[in-house]
């Protein structure tokens, strides 16, 4: 069994209040949960407003898979939103 994730640091263009992150991150992990199927998480830099830090995890028994299921969602991610990711760091056990 294969836990991966991956820790995203993101800047989100255009946010000039709390209520616009919450709308583009709410947003980032309901279509990331839905159409990647991953676990999702907004888990740390709660109180900036053009700063936020996401957590994606899947479960498989392939680590290649899980790989290419977290990397397809960075892509649909990077290509949705006007945000930047200005720094990753992956967790594998």
């Amino acid at each position: 069994m294969i836990l991966m994730g991956i820790k995203l640091s993101i800047l989100i263009f255009d946010s000039y209040s709390l209520k616009d992150k919450r709308s583009t991150v709410k947003s980032i992990l309901h279509r990331t949960q839905n159409k990647h199927h991953l676990t999702t998480a907004e888990v740390d830099e709660w109180d900036m407003h053009n700063k936020a830090v996401i957590g994606l995890g899947v479960v498989g028994s392939n680590r290649q898979l899980c790989q290419k299921k977290i990397e397809a969602a960075l892509r649909d991610i990077e290509d949705f939103y006007e945000i930047e990711i200005i720094d990753h760091e992956w967790i594998i056990a």
